[in-house]
């Protein structure tokens, strides 16, 4: 089972279950997980964590992408990612580099952008979103670079929002916060969470909403 089987799978999964497939995500990940560990050979239980790491995060990315394809086409927007724009193959992603890029010094790079929505008519970059599966102590690292874009009046106005599914339980709970859930809800513009049970909040919410919410931040006149 590779990638592009998963995506098949998703396919699937989200004609039969509809916009509640976005709720139940970390259900369907579970079942490719195992189907996943079935379907190779391993010589340890490390290297299969390790593979279905790789592929689940490429995964994400691509459901991700997916559920916004018809919302940014219908609204004029484009879609991409920092890898494409590490070395841009056309003169529009060329300039969406630049409006993305932070400066250190004499140096300028772009920040960690699974997926990246801009507008087609003056290729200004509005939405970052980081797609995380899991957090393992990485929770800081989107926080960093919404704060380094937030330093640069080219940059300021980017809203920067994280997708996951929140697989160890680190967002869940308002009551009891963990770190990650204060620095997440605290620094970021939202935080969209692909499962059913957690306490919800102004910028912590279901995956469901992360489509009316976009639309919010790109009213038409505000962008063309």
């Amino acid at each position: 089972m590779d990638k592009e089987e998963i995506l098949k799978s998703f396919e699937a999964f989200l004609k039969e279950h509809g916009d509640a497939a976005l709720e139940k995500l970390n259900e369907f990940l579970d079942q490719q997980q195992s189907q996943f560990y079935s379907n190779h050979s391993y010589e340890n239980d490390k290297m299969a964590r390790q593979a279905w790491v790789s592929t689940i995060g490429r995964v994400l990315e691509d459901i991700t992408k997916r559920l916004l394809q018809d919302f940014c086409y219908n609204h004029g927007l484009g879609i991409t990612s920092d890898r494409e724009l590490i070395n841009p193959k056309t003169p529009e992603l060329e300039t969406v580099r630049r409006n993305i890029e932070v400066f250190f010094g004499e140096y300028s790079v772009l920040p960690d952008s699974d997926i990246v929505i801009y507008s087609k008519n003056n290729y200004q970059v509005i939405v970052i979103i980081s797609v995380k599966n899991s957090f393992r102590e990485r929770y800081t690292e989107t926080p960093y670079w919404k704060l380094k874009l937030a330093s640069f009046n080219t940059t300021k106005h980017i809203k920067v929002l994280m997708v996951t599914p929140d697989k160890d339980n680190e967002l869940s709970s308002k009551a009891n916060p963990r770190k990650a859930r204060i620095v997440l809800e605290y620094d970021l513009d939202g935080v969209y969470i692909a499962k059913q049970d957690f306490d919800r909040a102004d910028k912590v919410k279901s995956m469901k909403d992360l489509i009316p919410d976009l639309k919010k931040l790109v009213r038409e006149d505000q962008w063309k």
